[in-house]
C-alpha cells in the first residue's frame, strides 16, 4: 500500500506540462493582400547597396561629370625684392568711334532773312539809315530804359515788319541794348521766322492763359534780340493782358518794338495805343501823309501819341 502511494507521488512529478492553448491566426480580408504592392517576390534577389567593401577601382560612367582637380594650396606670401625696371606695356591705341550727330526736330535755325541788312551788311548805306531813324526815335523817348514803340503799318505790305526787324538788329549789336520784338499781328506773323526761329506759341497763348511768357519768348542767333512771336492766329489781343505783358517786358528790356496792326483795324489799333510811349505810322514812298484824315488825333483820343511817320521804297 505504501509502495503504491511512493508510486503515484513520483508519476504526478514526472507529468509533462500541458501544452499552451492554441492560438487563432487573425482574420485577414483577401481584397487588402490584393491590393498590397509587393516590391519583389520572397525567394527572389534581394536589392542591395554595398556599403564600403574591398578598395577597387570603378571608371566613372560617360554621362557623369568628373570632378574639377583640386588646387594645390598657396606658399606663404613672402617679400619680393625688385631688382629690375617694371616694363612698359604698349598697349594697342583705341580706334576712334564714330558719331552721327541727327538734330531734333524744331531746333535747326533757318537762315536770317536777306531783307534784314542791318545783319547781313551792318555797313550797308540802308544800314546806317536804319541807325539814323532809331537814334532819331529813341531821343524822343524821355523813359530812359522799357522804351516801348509801336509800329502802325498805312496799309498792309508797306513793310512794317521789315523795318522793326533792323531797328531791332540795330539796337542790339550796335547799341548792345537788350531787345525784345513782340508780333502783334497774328494774321499776317512772320518776326520770328525771319529771324530764323520756331515759332510754335506765341503773344496769343500767353494772353489766354495757355502758356507762360517765358516759354513765348524765342531767343535768336543775334545776342541781346529776343522774339515773342504772335501765337495763335484765332486769338483777340485783349487790351488789358497786353498791358500786363509790356510792364513785364519793362523790366527786363531796354527797348521793347511792337509790330502792331494797320489803319484799317481800328479796334486792334485801339487795343495797342495806350501801351506804348510813342506811335509810328509806316507808309510806303510817294504817298501821301493821311494827316489831313485825322490820323493824329484819333491816336491821341486812343491814348497814346503820333510820334512820326516812316517813309519805306523796296525795290
Amino acid at each position: 500500500m505504501g509502495r503504491m502511494l511512493d508510486t503515484l507521488k513520483n508519476a504526478e512529478r514526472r507529468r509533462a506540462p500541458a501544452p499552451p492553448p492554441a492560438i487563432k491566426p487573425p482574420v485577414v480580408d483577401e481584397t487588402l493582400l490584393q491590393e498590397r504592392v509587393v516590391d519583389w517576390e520572397i525567394g527572389a534577389e534581394v536589392p542591395f547597396i554595398e556599403v564600403g567593401g574591398p578598395n577597387k577601382k570603378v571608371e566613372l560612367s560617360p554621362g557623369l561629370m568628373k570632378h574639377p582637380p583640386q588646387i594645390e594650396p598657396h606658399a606663404p606670401h613672402r617679400p619680393v625684392e625688385i631688382t629690375a625696371k617694371p616694363k612698359v606695356v604698349d598697349l594697342t591705341p583705341a580706334q576712334p568711334m564714330t558719331v552721327a550727330f541727327e538734330p531734333w526736330p524744331g531746333m535747326t535755325s533757318a537762315p536770317i532773312a536777306p531783307e534784314i541788312v542791318a545783319y547781313h551788311h551792318p555797313e550797308h548805306t540802308a544800314s546806317k539809315e536804319y541807325a539814323g531813324l532809331l537814334d532819331a526815335m529813341l531821343a524822343g523817348m524821355k523813359t530812359g530804359t522799357g522804351s516801348v514803340l509801336l509800329l502802325v503799318g498805312s496799309k498792309p505790305n508797306v513793310g512794317t515788319s521789315t523795318v522793326i526787324l533792323n531797328l531791332g538788329v540795330s539796337a542790339a549789336q550796335a547799341k548792345k541794348m537788350r531787345v525784345v520784338l513782340v508780333d502783334a499781328q497774328p494774321s499776317r506773323a512772320g518776326l520770328a521766322q525771319r529771324l530764323g526761329c520756331p515759332a510754335s506759341v506765341g503773344l496769343t497763348d500767353v494772353l489766354n492763359g495757355t502758356v507762360a511768357l517765358d516759354q513765348a519768348i524765342v531767343k535768336t542767333d543775334i545776342a541781346g534780340l529776343d522774339v515773342v512771336p504772335a501765337g495763335n492766329k484765332q486769338a483777340v489781343v485783349a487790351s488789358e493782358a497786353l498791358s500786363w505783358l509790356v510792364g513785364w517786358l519793362r523790366e527786363r528790356y531796354d527797348l521793347i518794338l511792337i509790330d502792331g496792326t494797320t489803319l484799317d483795324n481800328a479796334d486792334a489799333l485801339a487795343r495797342h495805343v495806350p501801351h506804348a510811349h510813342g506811335t509810328y505810322l509806316v507808309l510806303a514812298k510817294g504817298e501821301a501823309a493821311p494827316l489831313g484824315k485825322g490820323v493824329a488825333q484819333s491816336i491821341q483820343r486812343m491814348g497814346g501819341r503820333l510820334c512820326g511817320l516812316i517813309h519805306t521804297q523796296f525795290e
